[in-house]
């Protein structure tokens, strides 16, 4: 009998741990969801609240099947169900994006504190880059809703240590700062936004000092090699600006994911060797 039970509750484990990707990838997408409302309202300083999600050309109120993630834009072809008016693309790719960060993030550090703490950081990076590339801003509420989270995970023990928060904080929002300053002293223009550094203060305060720096390193190299690509293709003059929020995004998620192997990828080919 004990064999039985122990052989059906091992099977109900096993069945759990097969769902396991797919249950925290639907998450993903309902998230995505209710992201694409935020990208949307919060620029126009709208409640995400209410009213309910709506067409915004017919305001025709949305039901249940016209909010499933992905499925609801397939089956209606990328139009509103009631005036058949084009949907972006955007809200889908958004719900997709947001599925596969949270299942890299579930694989990679397991189901636990650390994964709320990293999925929330990447959800926050993911509402500022996408308004950031419609809108060329980042919204003030947005920082401040990021930095209460960023706080209240490290005092609860759930991200780094609060003096770690601390430092990464000063380090994140203080080299746009230093940016910026040198930028206008040698071209006398803007060389980054005030809020860029912000978003960089808030991946701070959720990775602490020594994750920060990678992040902002892997930024600037990924914006480097983009606008290089958009000024070799004449998409883009040098002059042009270009929203740094989606490469602050790409670098924080890279070192979240991979920071311990380009850490000791680099210190091998620099200095023959990894310390510890």
């Amino acid at each position: 009998m004990g064999e039985k039970r122990w052989a059906s509750q091992n099977g109900w484990a096993i069945e759990m741990e097969a769902l396991f990707p797919v249950i925290v990838f639907i998450t993903g997408l309902l998230m995505g969801s209710f992201f694409n409302v935020c990208i949307y309202r919060i620029p126009k300083k709208e409640s995400i609240v209410f009213p309910a999600s709506h067409c915004t050309v017919c305001n025709a109120k949305l039901n249940g099947p016209d909010l499933i993630p992905v499925l609801s834009y397939l089956c209606l072809r990328g139009r509103c169900r009631y005036c058949h008016a084009k949907i972006s693309v955007r809200y889908p790719l958004i719900e997709l994006l947001t599925g596969s960060v949270y299942l890299a993030l579930a694989v990679r550090v397991g189901m636990g504190k650390t994964f709320v703490a990293y999925a929330v950081l990447c959800s926050l990076l993911i509402v500022a880059a996408a308004i950031d590339m419609e809108y060329q801003i980042i919204p003030d509420g947005l920082i401040r809703t990021g930095g209460i989270f960023g706080i209240l995970l490290s005092l609860a023990g759930w991200s780094v240590s609060w003096q770690n928060s601390l430092a990464g904080m000063l380090l994140g929002g203080g080299f746009p700062l230093l940016v910026a300053f040198l930028f206008w002293k040698v071209r006398h223009k803007e060389g980054m936004g005030g809020g860029d550094g912000k978003l960089m203060g808030l991946v701070g305060l959720f990775l602490g000092w020594k994750q920060a720096a990678l992040s902002i390193l892997l930024s600037i190299y990924a914006g480097g090699l983009f606008g290089g690509i958009l000024l070799l293709l004449h998409k883009k003059k040098y002059s042009d600006a270009i929203p740094f929020a989606p490469f602050i995004a790409i670098g924080t998620f890279l070192s979240i994911l991979y920071g311990r192997d380009l850490i000791r990828w680099y210190l091998q080919i620099f200095f023959g060797r990894y310390p510890g």
